[in-house]
């Protein structure tokens, strides 16, 4: 009798081009797909800066912010560095405020920042491979698992109350 499989089947990624993925940057195939990243993340932005915000846009704007710090180590957009690190520093202060008061709500600086670290992703999107996208993304995977320069607005909280 022949065993039956427990995982279910799940077929691999096909490329349409190949040297696209490989060699292009994030254009031709994978304008869509770019063009969807950038409309939820500015979304979420336009969201919190009316009152709108949500947990999850925070979430959405935090990774796009660390794939973006991520890609400046890896020398892709090096000069958006300081401009990355500010929106990071927004990111957090608004991360204490919602387990604060359960509310997403952005001071004007913050917005600013948050504005111009976002343009810095996109502008590193417009520009990089493929590839290159995916190593930034495990990356930033692989920090968050293993708790390696990331901060905690839990923890940030507790530091402050102590």
């Amino acid at each position: 009798m022949k065993k039956r499989r427990n995982k279910p089947y799940v077929p691999k990624y096909v490329a349409r081009n190949v040297l696209t993925t490989i060699f292009g940057g994030m254009s031709g195939d994978h304008i869509e797909h770019l063009r969807l990243i950038q409309i939820r993340s500015h979304k979420a932005l336009a969201d919190m800066a009316q009152g709108a915000g949500t947990r999850e846009g925070w979430d959405l704007l935090v990774g796009a912010i660390n794939m973006a710090n991520v890609m400046c180590e890896q020398k892709i957009g090096n000069e958006f560095r300081a401009q990355t690190i500010a929106a990071r520093d927004a990111l957090l202060e608004v991360g204490k405020r919602i387990l604060k008061i359960d509310r997403v709500i952005l001071k004007g600086d913050e917005l600013n920042a948050i504005r111009e670290g976002l343009a810095c992703h996109d502008a590193q999107l417009e520009n990089v491979r493929a590839i290159d996208v995916e190593r930034a993304c495990r990356e930033v995977d692989r920090r968050v698992r293993h708790h390696i320069n990331s901060t905690s607005v839990v923890r940030e909280l507790a530091r402050e109350a102590a």
